[in-house]
Protein backbone atom coordinates (compact mmCIF):
# COMPACT_ATOMS: atom_id res chain seq x y z
CA UNK A 1 0.00 0.00 0.00
CA UNK A 2 1.27 3.30 -0.83
CA UNK A 3 1.73 6.11 1.46
CA UNK A 4 -1.14 8.80 1.00
CA UNK A 5 -0.60 11.66 -0.94
CA UNK A 6 -0.23 14.33 2.03
CA UNK A 7 2.66 12.24 3.82
CA UNK A 8 6.38 12.34 1.68
CA UNK A 9 7.91 9.68 1.42
CA UNK A 10 10.00 8.18 4.22
CA UNK A 11 7.63 9.98 6.48
CA UNK A 12 7.19 13.90 7.05
CA UNK A 13 8.31 13.70 10.31
CA UNK A 14 11.62 12.28 9.81
CA UNK A 15 12.66 13.83 6.41
CA UNK A 16 11.88 17.15 8.37
CA UNK A 17 13.91 16.70 11.20
CA UNK A 18 16.78 15.07 9.38
CA UNK A 19 17.72 18.47 8.56
CA UNK A 20 16.74 20.04 12.11
CA UNK A 21 19.03 19.35 14.89
CA UNK A 22 19.00 21.95 16.15
CA UNK A 23 14.93 21.82 17.05
CA UNK A 24 15.75 18.77 18.94
CA UNK A 25 18.63 20.69 20.67
CA UNK A 26 15.56 23.05 21.82
CA UNK A 27 13.60 20.74 23.06
CA UNK A 28 17.11 19.00 25.78
CA UNK A 29 17.17 22.41 26.49
CA UNK A 30 13.64 22.33 27.76
CA UNK A 31 14.28 19.45 28.79
CA UNK A 32 16.45 20.54 31.20
CA UNK A 33 14.73 22.90 32.63
CA UNK A 34 12.47 21.24 33.36
CA UNK A 35 14.05 18.83 35.27
CA UNK A 36 15.82 22.61 37.55
CA UNK A 37 12.12 23.24 37.88
CA UNK A 38 11.03 20.16 39.91
CA UNK A 39 13.73 21.44 42.26
CA UNK A 40 11.88 24.48 43.02
CA UNK A 41 9.47 24.86 46.47
CA UNK A 42 7.24 28.15 47.17
CA UNK A 43 9.04 28.37 50.93
CA UNK A 44 12.48 27.15 49.99
CA UNK A 45 12.64 28.62 46.18
CA UNK A 46 15.62 27.06 44.17
CA UNK A 47 17.57 26.09 47.62
CA UNK A 48 17.53 22.35 46.96
CA UNK A 49 20.01 22.23 44.48
CA UNK A 50 22.44 23.53 47.01
CA UNK A 51 22.18 20.27 49.04
CA UNK A 52 23.06 21.52 52.33
CA UNK A 53 22.13 18.58 55.00
CA UNK A 54 20.99 18.91 58.58
CA UNK A 55 24.08 17.21 60.29
CA UNK A 56 26.06 20.11 59.92
CA UNK A 57 22.86 22.07 61.34
CA UNK A 58 24.56 23.06 63.97
CA UNK A 59 27.72 24.93 62.56
CA UNK A 60 25.79 27.04 60.08
CA UNK A 61 26.56 30.61 60.00
CA UNK A 62 24.20 32.77 61.69
CA UNK A 63 23.13 33.99 58.05
CA UNK A 64 22.25 31.37 56.39
CA UNK A 65 20.25 29.81 59.46
CA UNK A 66 18.18 32.98 58.59
CA UNK A 67 17.19 32.52 55.38
CA UNK A 68 14.75 29.59 54.60
CA UNK A 69 16.13 27.48 53.06
CA UNK A 70 15.69 23.06 51.83
CA UNK A 71 17.47 20.54 54.04
CA UNK A 72 18.42 17.38 53.16
CA UNK A 73 17.75 15.25 56.37
CA UNK A 74 20.09 12.82 57.71
CA UNK A 75 22.77 13.78 55.47
CA UNK A 76 26.16 15.99 55.84
CA UNK A 77 25.12 17.55 52.54
CA UNK A 78 27.38 18.27 49.85
CA UNK A 79 30.41 20.79 48.62
CA UNK A 80 27.62 23.39 47.73
CA UNK A 81 26.84 23.87 51.40
CA UNK A 82 30.00 25.45 51.85
CA UNK A 83 30.69 27.83 48.77
CA UNK A 84 27.09 29.34 49.92
CA UNK A 85 28.03 30.47 53.42
CA UNK A 86 31.26 32.01 51.48
CA UNK A 87 28.78 33.50 49.15
CA UNK A 88 27.36 34.87 52.15
CA UNK A 89 30.85 36.08 53.52
CA UNK A 90 32.60 36.92 50.53
CA UNK A 91 35.55 38.98 52.77
CA UNK A 92 35.94 35.72 55.15
CA UNK A 93 35.72 38.76 57.68
CA UNK A 94 33.23 36.08 59.87
CA UNK A 95 34.85 34.00 62.64
CA UNK A 96 31.75 31.72 62.24
CA UNK A 97 33.08 30.87 59.02
CA UNK A 98 36.35 28.53 60.71
CA UNK A 99 33.63 26.09 62.92
CA UNK A 100 30.98 26.08 59.20
CA UNK A 101 33.16 25.14 57.01
CA UNK A 102 35.08 22.13 56.95
CA UNK A 103 38.58 22.83 55.50
CA UNK A 104 38.25 26.89 55.40
CA UNK A 105 41.75 27.63 53.59
CA UNK A 106 41.15 24.56 51.00
CA UNK A 107 37.88 26.16 50.12
CA UNK A 108 38.22 29.37 50.13
CA UNK A 109 40.87 28.98 47.28
CA UNK A 110 37.94 28.48 45.05
CA UNK A 111 36.56 32.01 45.98
CA UNK A 112 35.03 33.37 42.52
CA UNK A 113 31.75 31.90 42.41
CA UNK A 114 31.23 33.24 45.56
CA UNK A 115 31.82 36.46 44.96
CA UNK A 116 29.66 36.05 41.75
CA UNK A 117 26.67 34.60 44.15
CA UNK A 118 26.83 37.74 46.44
CA UNK A 119 27.02 40.63 43.64
CA UNK A 120 24.07 39.26 41.97
CA UNK A 121 22.47 38.66 45.55
CA UNK A 122 23.26 42.23 45.94
CA UNK A 123 24.44 41.42 49.34
CA UNK A 124 21.05 40.84 50.47
CA UNK A 125 21.30 36.76 52.08
CA UNK A 126 18.20 35.46 50.98
CA UNK A 127 18.98 36.45 47.36
CA UNK A 128 22.18 35.55 47.43
CA UNK A 129 21.46 31.68 48.49
CA UNK A 130 18.91 31.86 45.24
CA UNK A 131 22.16 33.11 43.07
CA UNK A 132 24.14 30.79 44.17
CA UNK A 133 21.38 27.57 43.53
CA UNK A 134 21.10 28.76 39.87
CA UNK A 135 24.49 30.09 38.64
CA UNK A 136 25.20 26.40 37.27
CA UNK A 137 22.10 26.95 35.65
CA UNK A 138 22.92 30.25 34.11
CA UNK A 139 26.52 28.97 33.05
CA UNK A 140 24.71 25.63 31.69
CA UNK A 141 23.11 27.77 29.24
CA UNK A 142 25.93 30.22 28.41
CA UNK A 143 27.76 26.70 27.71
CA UNK A 144 25.33 25.23 25.61
CA UNK A 145 25.61 28.81 23.45
CA UNK A 146 29.16 28.47 23.26
CA UNK A 147 29.48 25.10 22.48
CA UNK A 148 27.76 26.28 18.72
CA UNK A 149 31.21 27.46 17.87
CA UNK A 150 32.75 23.72 17.38
CA UNK A 151 28.91 21.99 17.38
CA UNK A 152 26.98 24.18 15.14
CA UNK A 153 24.52 21.73 15.18
CA UNK A 154 24.09 21.83 10.88
CA UNK A 155 24.84 17.77 11.19
CA UNK A 156 23.35 15.19 13.64
CA UNK A 157 26.81 13.96 14.57
CA UNK A 158 26.86 17.99 15.84
CA UNK A 159 23.71 17.13 17.96
CA UNK A 160 25.78 14.25 19.38
CA UNK A 161 28.68 15.84 20.46
CA UNK A 162 27.07 18.77 21.63
CA UNK A 163 24.48 16.93 23.76
CA UNK A 164 26.98 14.32 24.95
CA UNK A 165 28.66 17.35 26.66
CA UNK A 166 25.88 19.36 28.12
CA UNK A 167 24.22 15.76 29.27
CA UNK A 168 27.24 14.72 30.96
CA UNK A 169 27.08 13.12 34.02
CA UNK A 170 30.21 16.13 35.61
CA UNK A 171 28.09 18.48 33.68
CA UNK A 172 24.52 17.91 35.46
CA UNK A 173 26.29 17.19 38.74
CA UNK A 174 27.60 20.46 39.35
CA UNK A 175 23.99 22.14 38.48
CA UNK A 176 22.87 19.99 40.57
CA UNK A 177 24.79 20.21 43.87
CA UNK A 178 25.76 24.02 42.82
CA UNK A 179 29.32 23.12 42.48
CA UNK A 180 32.40 24.85 40.74
CA UNK A 181 32.95 22.57 38.01
CA UNK A 182 30.33 23.65 35.86
CA UNK A 183 31.31 27.48 35.39
CA UNK A 184 34.54 26.73 35.31
CA UNK A 185 34.49 24.66 32.10
CA UNK A 186 32.12 27.68 30.72
CA UNK A 187 35.17 30.11 31.50
CA UNK A 188 37.62 27.24 30.13
CA UNK A 189 35.98 26.89 26.57
CA UNK A 190 35.40 31.06 26.89
CA UNK A 191 39.47 31.54 27.24
CA UNK A 192 39.83 28.76 24.44
CA UNK A 193 37.51 30.44 22.31
CA UNK A 194 38.92 33.58 22.90
CA UNK A 195 42.79 32.60 22.43
CA UNK A 196 41.82 30.79 18.95
CA UNK A 197 40.16 34.03 17.46
CA UNK A 198 43.69 35.23 18.83
CA UNK A 199 42.21 37.64 21.72
CA UNK A 200 45.41 36.72 24.04
CA UNK A 201 44.47 39.51 26.56
CA UNK A 202 40.60 38.11 26.89
CA UNK A 203 41.91 34.78 26.54
CA UNK A 204 44.05 35.54 29.77
CA UNK A 205 41.75 37.16 31.63
CA UNK A 206 39.29 33.77 31.01
CA UNK A 207 41.66 31.53 32.32
CA UNK A 208 42.85 33.54 35.32
CA UNK A 209 39.14 33.68 36.69
CA UNK A 210 38.65 29.50 35.55
CA UNK A 211 41.82 29.60 38.56
CA UNK A 212 40.00 31.51 40.96
CA UNK A 213 36.44 29.40 40.44
CA UNK A 214 38.76 25.85 40.79
CA UNK A 215 42.15 25.57 41.14
CA UNK A 216 42.67 22.93 38.26
CA UNK A 217 41.52 24.49 35.95
CA UNK A 218 44.66 26.23 35.27
CA UNK A 219 45.79 22.87 33.48
CA UNK A 220 43.84 24.40 30.98
CA UNK A 221 47.07 26.71 30.25
CA UNK A 222 47.62 24.29 27.89
CA UNK A 223 45.82 25.54 25.29
CA UNK A 224 48.00 28.49 25.06
CA UNK A 225 49.61 29.11 21.76
CA UNK A 226 53.19 27.55 21.20
CA UNK A 227 55.16 25.94 19.14
CA UNK A 228 55.84 22.22 19.85
CA UNK A 229 58.88 22.52 17.63
CA UNK A 230 60.06 26.25 18.06
CA UNK A 231 61.88 26.14 22.09
CA UNK A 232 61.37 29.51 21.54
CA UNK A 233 57.63 30.20 21.70
CA UNK A 234 57.77 28.09 24.64
CA UNK A 235 58.83 30.79 27.37
CA UNK A 236 56.38 33.47 26.37
CA UNK A 237 53.95 30.37 26.66
CA UNK A 238 54.93 29.82 29.94
CA UNK A 239 55.11 33.87 31.14
CA UNK A 240 51.12 33.73 30.01
CA UNK A 241 50.40 30.88 32.08
CA UNK A 242 51.91 32.11 34.70
CA UNK A 243 50.39 35.66 34.44
CA UNK A 244 47.12 33.69 34.74
CA UNK A 245 48.26 32.17 37.66
CA UNK A 246 49.12 35.40 39.75
CA UNK A 247 45.36 35.96 40.97
CA UNK A 248 44.86 32.80 42.27
CA UNK A 249 48.29 32.85 43.66
CA UNK A 250 47.79 36.28 45.18
CA UNK A 251 44.26 35.22 46.47
CA UNK A 252 45.99 31.76 48.18
CA UNK A 253 48.69 34.26 49.68
CA UNK A 254 45.63 36.47 51.09
CA UNK A 255 43.72 33.39 52.67
CA UNK A 256 47.29 31.85 53.81
CA UNK A 257 47.59 34.96 55.90
CA UNK A 258 44.32 35.01 57.32
CA UNK A 259 43.94 31.39 58.44
CA UNK A 260 47.27 29.84 58.05
CA UNK A 261 48.15 26.64 55.89
CA UNK A 262 45.01 24.52 54.85
CA UNK A 263 45.02 20.73 57.08
CA UNK A 264 44.41 19.27 53.59
CA UNK A 265 45.76 21.23 50.57
CA UNK A 266 43.39 19.37 48.35
CA UNK A 267 47.13 16.47 47.97
CA UNK A 268 44.84 14.32 49.44
CA UNK A 269 42.91 13.62 46.13
CA UNK A 270 46.17 12.42 44.56
CA UNK A 271 47.86 9.09 45.06
CA UNK A 272 50.30 6.65 43.16
CA UNK A 273 49.95 6.70 39.36
CA UNK A 274 46.36 4.85 38.54
CA UNK A 275 45.67 3.08 42.09
CA UNK A 276 42.67 5.12 42.49
CA UNK A 277 41.50 4.34 39.17
CA UNK A 278 42.53 0.72 39.76
CA UNK A 279 40.10 0.68 43.20
CA UNK A 280 37.30 1.96 41.21
CA UNK A 281 37.50 0.18 38.49
CA UNK A 282 37.38 -3.25 40.59
CA UNK A 283 35.05 -1.60 43.32
CA UNK A 284 32.80 -1.31 39.97
CA UNK A 285 33.19 -4.34 38.49
CA UNK A 286 32.23 -6.30 41.45
CA UNK A 287 28.77 -3.77 41.92
CA UNK A 288 27.46 -4.65 38.03
CA UNK A 289 28.26 -8.74 39.17
CA UNK A 290 26.89 -8.85 42.98
CA UNK A 291 23.40 -9.77 44.38
CA UNK A 292 22.33 -6.40 45.01
CA UNK A 293 23.26 -4.90 41.78
CA UNK A 294 21.22 -2.13 40.65
CA UNK A 295 20.71 0.39 37.34
CA UNK A 296 22.87 2.70 39.15
CA UNK A 297 25.75 0.20 39.36
CA UNK A 298 25.99 -0.14 35.92
CA UNK A 299 25.64 3.49 35.17
CA UNK A 300 28.61 3.81 37.65
CA UNK A 301 30.49 1.12 35.34
CA UNK A 302 29.30 3.00 32.23
CA UNK A 303 31.17 6.11 33.63
CA UNK A 304 34.16 4.21 34.48
CA UNK A 305 34.75 3.17 30.86
CA UNK A 306 34.04 6.59 29.24
CA UNK A 307 36.65 8.01 31.77
CA UNK A 308 39.17 5.29 30.57
CA UNK A 309 38.62 5.73 27.14
CA UNK A 310 38.85 9.52 26.79
CA UNK A 311 42.11 8.58 28.59
CA UNK A 312 43.05 5.77 25.65
CA UNK A 313 42.48 8.27 22.95
CA UNK A 314 44.45 11.51 24.03
CA UNK A 315 46.83 8.76 24.75
CA UNK A 316 46.98 6.79 21.63
CA UNK A 317 46.62 9.83 19.47
CA UNK A 318 49.13 11.80 19.81
CA UNK A 319 48.55 15.43 18.79
CA UNK A 320 50.41 17.93 20.82
CA UNK A 321 50.81 20.43 17.97
CA UNK A 322 46.69 20.51 18.74
CA UNK A 323 45.59 23.21 21.21
CA UNK A 324 42.32 20.94 22.76
CA UNK A 325 44.52 18.14 22.63
CA UNK A 326 47.10 19.80 25.27
CA UNK A 327 44.28 19.96 27.29
CA UNK A 328 43.08 16.87 27.33
CA UNK A 329 46.47 15.11 27.91
CA UNK A 330 46.98 17.45 31.08
CA UNK A 331 44.03 16.14 32.36
CA UNK A 332 44.31 12.67 30.87
CA UNK A 333 47.82 13.06 33.36
CA UNK A 334 46.05 14.16 36.46
CA UNK A 335 43.26 11.46 36.05
CA UNK A 336 46.02 9.01 36.60
CA UNK A 337 46.90 10.29 39.63
CA UNK A 338 43.81 10.88 41.65
CA UNK A 339 42.77 8.89 44.52
CA UNK A 340 40.05 7.25 45.97
CA UNK A 341 38.06 10.87 47.05
CA UNK A 342 37.69 11.73 43.86
CA UNK A 343 36.65 8.18 42.79
CA UNK A 344 34.29 7.16 45.32
CA UNK A 345 30.55 7.06 44.78
CA UNK A 346 27.92 6.40 43.01
CA UNK A 347 29.15 7.43 39.89
CA UNK A 348 31.80 9.96 41.81
CA UNK A 349 33.76 13.00 41.67
CA UNK A 350 35.48 11.87 39.06
CA UNK A 351 33.46 12.77 36.08
CA UNK A 352 33.31 16.17 37.05
CA UNK A 353 36.48 16.66 38.12
CA UNK A 354 37.67 15.66 34.60
CA UNK A 355 35.42 17.79 32.56
CA UNK A 356 37.61 19.48 30.47
CA UNK A 357 39.08 16.49 29.07
CA UNK A 358 35.39 15.36 28.16
CA UNK A 359 34.70 18.43 26.25
CA UNK A 360 37.96 17.90 24.91
CA UNK A 361 37.53 14.43 23.73
CA UNK A 362 34.13 15.91 21.88
CA UNK A 363 35.96 18.37 19.59
CA UNK A 364 38.77 15.95 18.53
CA UNK A 365 37.39 12.61 17.91
CA UNK A 366 37.26 12.71 13.99
CA UNK A 367 34.21 12.92 12.09
CA UNK A 368 32.50 9.90 10.09
CA UNK A 369 30.94 6.74 10.85
CA UNK A 370 34.05 4.85 11.36
CA UNK A 371 34.75 7.37 14.73
CA UNK A 372 30.74 6.73 15.75
CA UNK A 373 31.55 3.46 18.31
CA UNK A 374 34.76 5.54 19.63
CA UNK A 375 32.71 8.45 20.43
CA UNK A 376 29.43 6.54 21.84
CA UNK A 377 32.03 4.88 24.34
CA UNK A 378 33.62 7.88 25.61
CA UNK A 379 30.54 9.85 26.66
CA UNK A 380 28.82 7.08 28.58
CA UNK A 381 28.88 9.05 31.68
CA UNK A 382 25.85 10.45 30.28
CA UNK A 383 23.68 7.03 31.41
CA UNK A 384 24.13 8.08 35.36
CA UNK A 385 23.19 12.04 34.44
CA UNK A 386 19.09 10.75 35.39
CA UNK A 387 20.14 9.79 38.67
CA UNK A 388 21.12 13.17 39.62
CA UNK A 389 17.93 14.85 38.70
CA UNK A 390 15.40 13.43 41.45
CA UNK A 391 14.18 16.38 43.25
CA UNK A 392 13.51 16.57 47.11
CA UNK A 393 10.75 14.28 48.23
CA UNK A 394 8.46 13.84 50.83
CA UNK A 395 6.70 10.63 52.17
CA UNK A 396 3.42 12.58 52.50
CA UNK A 397 1.23 14.67 50.00
CA UNK A 398 -0.97 17.61 50.76
CA UNK A 399 -4.59 17.54 49.52
CA UNK A 400 -7.80 20.17 49.51
CA UNK A 401 -8.69 23.20 47.97
CA UNK A 402 -5.80 25.46 47.95
CA UNK A 403 -7.17 27.97 50.17
CA UNK A 404 -7.43 25.40 53.49
CA UNK A 405 -4.41 22.99 52.15
CA UNK A 406 -2.19 26.40 52.10
CA UNK A 407 -3.29 27.36 55.92
CA UNK A 408 -1.92 23.60 56.88
CA UNK A 409 1.99 22.87 57.15
CA UNK A 410 3.49 19.16 58.25
CA UNK A 411 6.47 18.75 59.55
CA UNK A 412 7.88 15.70 60.03
CA UNK A 413 9.89 15.87 63.62
CA UNK A 414 11.74 13.22 65.73
CA UNK A 415 12.17 9.26 65.53
CA UNK A 416 11.89 9.22 61.33
CA UNK A 417 14.83 8.26 58.87
CA UNK A 418 15.14 10.58 55.60
CA UNK A 419 12.61 9.91 52.87
CA UNK A 420 13.19 7.74 50.00
CA UNK A 421 11.27 7.38 46.76
CA UNK A 422 10.92 4.30 44.09
CA UNK A 423 9.32 4.91 41.11
CA UNK A 424 5.90 5.96 42.65
CA UNK A 425 6.21 4.85 46.20
CA UNK A 426 7.74 7.12 48.86
CA UNK A 427 8.16 6.28 52.66
CA UNK A 428 9.84 6.78 55.20
CA UNK A 429 10.91 4.48 58.11
CA UNK A 430 11.06 5.18 61.87
CA UNK A 431 13.52 4.80 63.94
CA UNK A 432 11.10 3.78 67.01
CA UNK A 433 8.45 6.56 68.11
CA UNK A 434 8.07 9.05 65.82
CA UNK A 435 5.83 12.16 65.13
CA UNK A 436 4.18 14.02 62.87
CA UNK A 437 3.59 18.22 63.47
CA UNK A 438 0.50 19.61 61.53
CA UNK A 439 0.26 23.13 62.22
CA UNK A 440 -3.19 24.73 61.36
CA UNK A 441 -2.36 28.49 60.58
CA UNK A 442 -6.20 29.40 59.42
CA UNK A 443 -7.43 30.72 62.43
CA UNK A 444 -9.92 27.96 62.96
CA UNK A 445 -10.52 24.68 62.97
CA UNK A 446 -10.39 22.41 59.91
CA UNK A 447 -11.14 18.80 58.91
CA UNK A 448 -8.24 16.44 58.12
CA UNK A 449 -8.32 12.98 56.58
CA UNK A 450 -5.14 10.79 56.76
CA UNK A 451 -4.72 7.80 55.05
CA UNK A 452 -1.61 5.35 53.95
CA UNK A 453 0.11 2.54 54.26
CA UNK A 454 2.09 0.72 57.46
CA UNK A 455 4.30 -1.55 57.18
CA UNK A 456 7.03 -3.56 59.54
CA UNK A 457 10.89 -3.84 59.23
CA UNK A 458 10.17 -7.81 59.82
CA UNK A 459 8.24 -10.37 61.26
CA UNK A 460 4.74 -8.45 62.60
CA UNK A 461 4.43 -5.77 65.06
CA UNK A 462 1.73 -3.90 66.54
CA UNK A 463 2.19 -0.21 65.02
CA UNK A 464 -0.56 2.54 66.66
CA UNK A 465 -1.41 6.64 65.90
CA UNK A 466 -2.26 8.69 68.51
CA UNK A 467 -2.62 12.19 69.46
CA UNK A 468 -2.24 12.84 72.83
CA UNK A 469 -4.07 9.87 74.57
CA UNK A 470 -6.95 9.17 71.61
CA UNK A 471 -5.88 6.08 69.93
CA UNK A 472 -6.86 6.96 65.66
CA UNK A 473 -5.59 3.95 64.26
CA UNK A 474 -3.50 0.65 65.38
CA UNK A 475 -3.43 -2.51 63.92
CA UNK A 476 -0.58 -5.36 63.36
CA UNK A 477 1.08 -4.73 59.94
CA UNK A 478 3.68 -7.21 58.55
CA UNK A 479 6.87 -7.07 56.45
CA UNK A 480 5.06 -9.07 53.53
CA UNK A 481 2.96 -5.98 52.13
CA UNK A 482 1.51 -2.77 53.53
CA UNK A 483 -1.49 -2.41 55.97
CA UNK A 484 -3.44 0.39 54.91
CA UNK A 485 -5.20 2.91 57.14
CA UNK A 486 -7.18 5.72 57.24
CA UNK A 487 -8.84 8.05 60.13
CA UNK A 488 -10.06 11.42 60.44
CA UNK A 489 -9.54 13.93 62.80
CA UNK A 490 -10.02 17.73 63.22
CA UNK A 491 -7.37 20.19 63.22
CA UNK A 492 -7.77 22.88 65.88
CA UNK A 493 -5.63 26.15 65.07
CA UNK A 494 -2.03 25.54 66.53
CA UNK A 495 -0.22 22.63 66.64
CA UNK A 496 -1.98 18.92 66.48
CA UNK A 497 0.87 15.99 66.86
CA UNK A 498 0.28 13.07 65.55
CA UNK A 499 2.85 10.29 67.44
CA UNK A 500 2.91 6.94 65.84
CA UNK A 501 4.55 3.54 67.60
CA UNK A 502 5.02 -0.02 67.85
CA UNK A 503 5.10 -2.45 70.28
CA UNK A 504 8.93 -3.89 69.55
CA UNK A 505 12.12 -2.24 69.26
CA UNK A 506 14.12 -0.94 65.82
CA UNK A 507 16.10 -3.54 64.45
CA UNK A 508 19.24 -3.30 62.13
CA UNK A 509 18.83 -5.42 58.79
CA UNK A 510 22.01 -6.61 56.48
CA UNK A 511 24.55 -3.46 56.29
CA UNK A 512 21.62 -0.90 56.58
CA UNK A 513 23.43 1.28 59.29
CA UNK A 514 19.78 2.16 60.67
CA UNK A 515 18.27 1.32 63.22
CA UNK A 516 14.63 0.47 62.10
CA UNK A 517 10.91 -0.14 63.23
CA UNK A 518 8.05 0.58 60.87
CA UNK A 519 7.67 2.00 57.91
CA UNK A 520 4.83 4.37 56.81
CA UNK A 521 4.58 4.93 52.75
CA UNK A 522 2.08 7.00 50.35
CA UNK A 523 0.34 9.03 53.16
CA UNK A 524 -1.98 11.45 51.93
CA UNK A 525 -3.49 14.44 53.97
CA UNK A 526 -6.74 16.02 53.06
CA UNK A 527 -7.55 19.44 54.58
CA UNK A 528 -10.98 20.43 54.18
CA UNK A 529 -12.97 23.52 56.14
Amino acid sequence: MSAPAYLPKGGWLLRWLRFRPAIVAVGAVVLFLSAVAAFYQPEFGFSSLISIGDVLSDSKVTALRRVPHYVYEGSAGYDGSYYVQLALHPTLDNPELTKAIDNLPYRAKRILLSWTAWALGLGHPGWIVQAHALLNVACWLGLAALLLHWFPLKTWEDLLRWTAVMFSHGLCMSVRHSLVDGPSLLLVALAMRALEAGHRGAGGIALALAGLAKETSLLACAGIEFSWREPRTWGRAVGAALVAALPLLGWMSFVRWRFGPAEDPGLGNFTLPFAGWIEKLGAAGREVIGPEVTPLSWATLAAMIALIVQWGFFVLRWRPGERWWRIGAAFAVMMIFLSTPVWEGYPGASTRVLLPMTLAFNILVPRGVRWLPLLLAGNLTVAATAFEYSPPHEFYTLRGAEEVRAAVRVVPARGWHGPERHAKNHWRWSSGAAELRLHNESGGPLRVTVAGQASSVDGVRAVRIAVGERLLWGDRVGARGPTEFRFGLSLPPGETVLRFTSDQGPQKIGTDPRALSFQVANLEITVAP
